[in-house]
């Protein structure tokens, strides 16, 4: 393959590589903690080789930041992480959060990949991604060997090819309500998956951490995820299907933060900005208008509970600024004077 001529860095390929620096600087840390406390040796496994492709990514884009001249974010470092306080949660909710976090991974690099256009850099996600799916599959595998990986509800196979004859296919207010298909279920079973496993987070980093608007942050989340899981729960229970909820999770009694408050609203933060595009994913393949008011709604609330983390984080001074832009009027102003 030839050299590709040296062309400077697009907006898209800025702005992924920073975000993708973000979230494995913050994972990084996270599994600092965890391989302190797991006493699975499988879930270790699981645990090193996805520590070890963080520390692999970071370590290749600080030397495409080098290269390029751009600054490397300063993200999150060994001051994130008490590495003295106890253990928070189970060796079962450190592999359930490692696959939900890997399957997060997986989806955003294939979405930030058309946004790349030198072909290194998109050989550089690619090859991440693979990795990453990957060890998706190696958590899937260690999932099911324990028993702790929940199918979504099982339906009839179709036998018959068959096409929608009316509009009330689209019925979700009045009249008669049709059966929910086979991707509005798989939705509606991913968001309460995830939302079960937020909902523990939360309520792990709520019992330790140390500034009070920190910690109401994290209990007005729990409240929004219980809700939301309440709503999409009804709805398949209307289906008679299984709403099948992980019961493994625990989460001790330690009051001890083994992370600062700046990395845990961070990670929150992030995790309602994924719910955010889980939301309106879920809302494009769900035809039914109850569905779709359901998760319309969703998304605004879980928008709005995102921004109020960011202004908590601007408030202490922890929100690092992503790279944009210049301002051509302000520094018109600046040469005036």
């Amino acid at each position: 393959m030839s050299e590709e001529p040296m062309i400077e860095w697009t907006s898209g390929e800025i702005g992924n590589l920073w975000n993708i620096y973000m979230a494995n600087s913050m994972a990084v840390c996270m599994f600092r903690h965890f391989l302190l406390k797991v006493d699975d040796e499988e879930v270790k496994d699981c645990l090193l080789t996805a520590d070890g492709l963080s520390k692999r990514i970071l370590s290749q884009l600080e030397d495409l930041f080098n290269a390029e001249g751009m600054a490397v974010p300063h993200g999150f470092s060994e001051s994130d992480v008490n590495l003295h306080a106890p253990r928070l949660f189970s060796d079962s909710f450190y592999l359930t959060y490692l696959d939900m976090m890997v399957k997060y991974g997986a989806l955003y690099y294939s979405v930030a990949l058309p946004g790349f256009s030198k072909m290194g850099l998109r050989q550089a996600i690619t090859d991440i991604n693979i990795s990453t799916l990957n060890l998706s599959n190696k958590v899937t595998e260690v999932m099911l060997k324990k028993g702790l990986h929940v199918r979504a509800p099982f339906i009839p196979t179709t036998k018959h090819v068959s096409f929608v004859e009316k509009q009330s296919f689209f019925n979700g207010y009045f009249g008669d309500k049709r059966p929910l298909t086979a991707i509005e279920i798989t939705h509606l079973f991913s968001n309460i998956q995830v939302n079960a496993i937020k909902t523990i987070l939360v309520m792990g980093f709520s019992q330790v951490a140390k500034n009070e608007n920190v910690r109401d942050y994290f209990l007005r989340g729990k409240k929004i995820n219980i809700k939301q899981h309440n709503i999409l729960s009804q709805i398949l229970n209307k289906e008679e299907l299984p709403v099948a909820i992980p019961s493994h999770f625990k989460i001790t009694e330690s009051t001890e933060a083994p992370y600062s408050d700046k990395l845990m609203l961070f990670h929150i933060s992030n995790l309602s900005s994924a719910k955010v595009r889980n939301f309106g994913d879920s809302m494009a393949v769900s035809p039914r208008h109850d569905l779709g008011a359901v998760y319309a709604r969703f998304l605004l609330e879980t928008a709005n509970f995102a921004e109020d983390g960011g202004n908590i984080q601007i408030e202490h001074g922890w929100m690092e600024k992503q790279p944009a832009n210049v301002d051509r009027d302000q520094l018109a102003k600046q040469q005036k004077n």
